[in-house]
């Protein structure tokens, strides 16, 4: 795990780890763009590239980002920089450590991708093409059924060529270029989770339910990246305009409603445990036909005679007793279990924020609570 090293302020990352990490890491890469080359079927029906063409763009895509993640943090230091020394020079110049700048440089960069990206999911899921129901519509996401989908939108295979770029290239940065912090090791599992998940869900065609789940963290992030920042630059109380705390408040609002009830309830629960049996195991449903002859009857499977999808009479647990798995559900257990676990890191980053919010009820300012639960250790450790 992360551990910060007594009376210096540094993260030390446990070798063994830390090597286990990076390995896997290299190992996923590996994957995705071999299969790109030698598998070019396993791009899903819809995509406007082939696999050479999709693999040459993936590489060029990420190439391209470590250059834009520089100009965007050059902008950000300076511009930041210079709001420290003047507007903020009341609040004692609160970026001039060499540490916090770097803190606030990376995250500037998460601001923007998550800003960008947010636009670009909203775009597919609110405007192209009138719109999709796939956050308020489980049966949506399956029908047809993912082997059947033709995802003609150009815009959701550019969205996920750019998130597959993006995820490579800040797993690279979280690991190699970026200050550490307490939770090191959880966020490096995380961009490993993350990149497996988009794997898996372009190979398998899973892109509806995979663009809705990359909208609701994108767009949450935004709330936690402003927070970040305001923190860095010591924007609390009155003298600050109450802005961290103004952030905090919003990002415990957001969260709950986007991590902790839309990701659970509409994605992980209906969109996938329960949903994704329901509809893609219905009687009459593509590739059914051969179990249903051998079973006897369509209604062997959790399915009531008369029952129409999504009433709630749908029998979960006869359905896993019936089919615990099945042609038609590829990836049903590896995308569930990835997706639940990506829950549970929502669970632990949210009690980690009423920790902090805890702790200044009890006379902590935020920005005091941030440093030790998050940062590792004061920002005023380290001297230009």
């Amino acid at each position: 795990g992360a551990a910060m090293l007594k009376g210096t302020g540094r993260i030390v990352i446990d070798p063994f780890t830390n090597g286990l990490l990076t390995t896997l890491f290299g190992l996923e890469v590996v994957a995705v763009f071999a299969v790109l080359l030698a598998l070019p079927g396993a791009l899903p029906a819809g995509c406007p590239l082939t696999g050479p063409q999709a693999f040459a763009a993936l590489a060029v895509t990420c190439l391209a980002l470590f250059p834009l993640i520089g100009l965007v943090k050059l902008i950000a230091g300076h511009a930041c920089a210079l709001l420290s020394r003047t507007a903020l020079a009341h609040l004692g110049d609160p970026v001039a450590k060499v540490k916090t700048r770097n803190k606030l440089r990376d995250q500037s960069w998460q601001l923007t991708i998550h800003s960008a990206m947010t636009a670009l999911e909203a775009y597919i899921l609110f405007v192209d093409g009138g719109g999709e129901h796939w956050l308020d519509d489980y049966r949506s996401l399956w029908t047809p059924h993912p082997h059947q989908q033709v995802n003609s939108k150009r815009s959701v295979h550019l969205l996920y060529l750019l998130q597959m770029a993006i995820w490579i290239v800040t797993c690279a940065s979280h690991r190699f270029l970026e200050e550490r912090h307490k939770d090191y090791v959880m966020m490096y599992v995380h961009h490993l989770v993350t990149i497996a998940l988009f794997a898996l869900s372009y190979g398998f065609n899973f892109v509806r339910i995979g663009t809705a789940v990359i909208f609701l963290h994108d767009s949450s992030d935004i709330v936690i990246d402003l927070l970040k920042m305001a923190n860095y630059l010591k924007l609390e109380g009155r003298r600050g305009g109450f802005l961290v705390e103004g952030t905090f408040a919003a990002t415990l609002g957001v969260w709950a409603y986007t991590r902790l009830y839309l990701y659970p309830v509409r994605i992980v629960w209906q969109g996938v445990w329960y949903g994704s049996r329901e509809v893609v195991t219905a009687p009459g449903a593509y590739g059914m036909d051969g179990f249903t002859a051998a079973a006897g009857s369509p209604f062997t499977r959790g399915h009531s005679p008369g029952a129409k999808l999504g009433d709630g009479s749908f029998d979960l647990w006869a359905n896993l007793r019936a089919l615990p798995t099945h042609a038609t559900l590829p990836g049903y257990w590896a995308c569930g279990s990835l997706l639940t676990a990506l829950l549970v890191m929502h669970v632990i980053w949210y009690m980690l924020l009423w920790r902090l919010l805890f702790r200044s009820v009890l006379g902590q300012t935020l920005h005091d609570g941030g440093a030790d639960e998050y940062e590792g250790g004061s920002d005023d450790d380290h001297e230009d």
